[in-house]
């Protein structure tokens, strides 16, 4: 054999070396890949089984965490009657009261106020009156006043004694609606302590008449 033959040869042995080696490395990166990706699927599927084991938060527990809490006294705070005299939460005790707050340009909330002048015997018959009252200064959006609002969409029942109507105080809003919710309600024992807590009212209706029916 010539020295160039073995020379080439050399070389050629060379290159399929580097070749295998290459190949060889490939193969060691794409088994931790593989081996890192089954470690996240196998992460995901045990962090999908650990949340769907928790018990869903509804609405009403949702809004129970950033406001007066189920079972607590709802704490006090102002607002104004459409007789411009001074509302207070603590003069609600002795009812069961619903303390609706709303913004008078929402949509849900005209709906649900609708809905509400449908079904407010049904509350009457459980003995609970409502304050729906507007958030302070509409959430900073143009609205209809409480006035025209009740008017409009309680019609008739908007005079019903046993619906009030009101304007919140910058700080009951920032009490009850930290959030700045277009809308969230509030069902009081007689006692004022909080019952029940959700929104929007327009399509939780059956859940809070459920919730009235308790407080006989």
């Amino acid at each position: 054999m010539s020295q160039t033959h073995r020379a080439r040869q050399s070389s050629s042995n060379r290159s399929r070396r580097k070749v295998a080696e290459a190949a060889a490395r490939r193969r060691r990166r794409w088994g931790i890949g593989a081996t890192g990706l089954v470690a996240l699927v196998v992460a995901g599927v045990i962090l999908a089984l650990h949340f769907a084991s928790q018990p869903s938060r509804s609405a009403s527990t949702t809004a129970s965490a950033t406001g007066p809490a189920v079972g607590h006294v709802a704490p006090n705070g102002a607002f104004t009657t459409l007789a411009g005299t001074t509302g207070s939460v603590a003069s609600l005790r002795g009812h069961p009261t619903l303390v609706w707050l709303v913004t008078t340009w929402c949509t849900s909330c005209q709906a649900g106020t609708q809905l509400l002048a449908r079904n407010i015997g049904k509350l009457q018959a459980d003995g609970v009156r409502v304050e729906e009252i507007e958030l302070y200064q509409d959430l900073g959006q143009a609205g209809p006043s409480i006035g025209s609002f009740a008017r409009t969409y309680a019609g008739a029942e908007a005079t019903n004694p046993d619906w009030s109507w009101g304007v919140s105080s910058a700080a009951l809003t920032r009490t009850y609606d930290p959030q700045s919710g277009l809308e969230i309600y509030y069902l009081l024992n007689a006692k004022g302590q909080v019952t029940y807590v959700d929104a929007p009212l327009v399509s939780t209706m059956p859940q809070l008449l459920q919730a009235a029916g308790r407080l006989r």
